[in-house]
This record gives structure tokens, sequence and C-alpha cells, in this order.
């Protein structure tokens, strides 16, 4: 007859197998939070570049979002097949201009927003690209150390000693 060793948690995990216990998933949390912050459209978002473009052709106006994804591209330095743009609101028509915002997403990551202006003018038109890139926010400066409660003040005992001691060191010390 085998001795049976008593159960315990050990054992008993072993027998189960590797990931048992249930601690796969706490390595990986932490992980799972950060893929999901690249992958959401909330966050910081600051200005990496404008361009401005004049005198441009109905053909350029048409072609304005392969222009932005071109210069979105060469700004990350990644290939322009990767980048796509995926519209974030309803275009805005004014009397001269049209407004346009999308979110870059480089593979299923989010990386900025490119804001596209038509301006159309008498001779022709303007075409601004407002590219922001997506970054961690910005912290508050830090105050200086200071302490809570405030300093004692000096006795008048301590104050007479460094009186006298400044005053001995003026006249060469003591004898």
């Amino acid at each position: 007859m085998v001795k049976k060793s008593k159960q315990n948690s050990v054992t008993r995990a072993m027998a189960r197998g590797a990931g048992a216990r249930g601690t796969s998933a706490v390595p990986n949390s932490g992980r799972e939070a950060y893929d999901k912050a690249r992958k959401s459209t909330k966050g910081h978002y600051r200005v990496e570049f404008t361009q401005v473009y004049e005198n441009m052709t109905e053909k350029d106006v048409e072609l304005r979002k392969v222009y932005g994804v071109d210069l979105v591209a060469g700004n990350l330095g990644v290939p322009v097949d990767m980048v796509t743009l995926q519209t974030k609101k309803k275009t805005e028509q004014t009397l001269t201009a049209l407004d346009e915002v999308f979110y870059v997403k480089v593979g299923q990551d989010v990386c900025g927003k490119l804001s596209i202006r038509t301006q159309r003018l008498w001779k022709g038109s303007i075409l601004i690209f407002v590219f922001q890139l997506k970054k961690t926010a910005l912290k508050p400066p830090q105050k200086a150390f200071s302490r809570k409660r405030g300093y004692k003040k000096r006795t008048a005992s301590q104050k007479s000693q460094a009186s006298r001691e400044s005053y001995n060191k003026r006249r060469g010390g003591t004898k």
C-alpha cells in the first residue's frame, strides 16, 4: 500500500497543472491595460507638425486624405500602407472652409489625430494639415520641499550664544 501524503495547496496545484491557481493572469493584467490604452482614443495630444499648402487645385483637394496619410507616415517613419484614418467627427462646413478630424491608426494602435482644413478662396484653395501625436499627460510642476509645521523660534540663550560666537570669530577667537 502506497503512503498518501496529506493534501495541501502546493500538492493540489501541482496535480492540477502549472497555471491552475490563476497566477497566469497576474503578470498580464498590466499589459492588458497598456494595450487597451494604446488602442483607446482617449488621452492627451500634442501638436507634432503643421503643414500649409497654398494654390491647390480641385484634384489636390480631392486627394487631401492621401496627402495627409503621406505626411503622417513620413513623420512617424512607418510605411504608408500601415497608416489608416478613422473619422473622429462629422465634417464641419462653414462659408469658405471645410474642417475634418481623423484619428490616425498605425495597425490597431491610435497614435494621433489629423485635422485637415480646406479653405476655398477666390483664386484657389488652401490645405492646412495639423497632426497631433498622442503623448502622456504633462505633470504639474512639483513644489519645493516645505515643512508642514513652522520652525520653533530661537530662545534668548541661543541668540546670545550665536552673537557671542560671531563676535569671537571676528576678534580671533577666545583665549
